[in-house]
């Protein structure tokens, strides 16, 4: 996807592009919350993966149809006659020598490990920290997904346009991304208050995973900003950090809430590492090409 995007999306349209191609992975998770407990109780966990295996053999066809086939490269006579401009093959150190990526990182760590926790967690947490009973959370769960899904194309949209009226690239990117990651740490500090009623709860979780969905238009479409050539390795590259830190942050949050019986430091840990990713972000980002 970031291949296709740097290689035939123009810079005006890249951040809505992205955020569209985002809203649709984020609709899924809908999708799957509210299809899942329907199947499972009425034909058995099986039938979870033989209807969602089944259902990516058309979204397949439909990729192989219509997704633009890769244009062949004239081989060059020799090493004279290549353009500086030309692709160049960039190694994994070469990409990890440069600060622009490791803002990348560090903010897609952050992401990640917030991501993952709300996205397993959550309704345990609407269940036993709150009391709602199974049906509830499972339903209330849908509200941050659904604020993600369309602040994703939103944030696309925002950040073009912000660009075309002649803000920089740099600026538009750290400006989505801060905004992105600032709110949500608010948000879960008054989730750290034990005393917090469910319906503010419920506010609060939605403003906390809703909101990074600006990020789509931060750090995702800086990938592309900073390596056009290579965007899908360094979505590869960043994402890895991002998913082993998904991994972690979800076996910590069993650990705290086992251990003390409670999700607040788990909010406030979340809260205090968006602050600080957002503090790396703001010094190491640019929008300009590097790679």
């Amino acid at each position: 996807m970031s291949n296709m995007v740097a290689a035939h999306v123009p810079q005006a349209a890249k951040a809505r592009a992205l955020g569209m191609s985002f809203t649709g992975f984020h609709t899924g998770n809908l999708v799957g919350l509210i299809l899942s407990p329907l199947i499972l109780m009425q034909f058995g966990w099986q039938a979870l993966f033989y209807t969602f295996g089944l259902a990516g053999a058309p979204l397949l066809a439909i990729w192989l149809a219509a997704a633009p086939k890769p244009t062949p490269k004239p081989v060059a006579a020799d090493s004279s006659t290549q353009s500086k401009g030309s692709s160049q093959p960039v190694s994994v150190w070469k990409l990890l020598s440069h600060p622009a990526t490791w803002a990348i990182i560090i903010v897609n760590v952050v992401n990640h490990w917030g991501y993952f926790i709300y996205l397993n967690w959550m309704p345990s947490y609407f269940s036993k920290a709150l009391g709602f009973d199974l049906r509830s959370s499972s339903f209330l769960s849908l509200a941050p997904w659904l604020v993600m899904a369309v602040g994703s194309s939103a944030a696309g949209f925002l950040a073009d346009s912000l660009i075309a009226k002649g803000y920089s690239i740099t600026k538009v990117r750290k400006g989505l991304q801060t905004v992105s990651m600032l709110i949500p740490a608010i948000a879960l500090l008054f989730l750290a208050n034990p005393n917090i009623s469910p319906m503010a709860a419920v506010a609060a979780m939605t403003a906390a995973l809703g909101i990074t969905s600006l990020g789509q238009a931060g750090f995702v479409a800086n990938m592309s900003d900073i390596a056009p050539k290579q965007a899908g390795q360094m979505f590869g590259l960043c994402n890895t950090f991002g998913c082993l830190s998904g991994i972690l942050g979800v076996l910590s949050v069993g650990f705290i809430v086992e251990t003390t019986g409670s999700f607040v430091h788990v909010f406030q840990i979340t809260a205090a590492l968006y602050v600080f990713a957002v503090v790396c972000w703001n010094l190491l980002c640019t929008g300009d090409k590097v790679f």
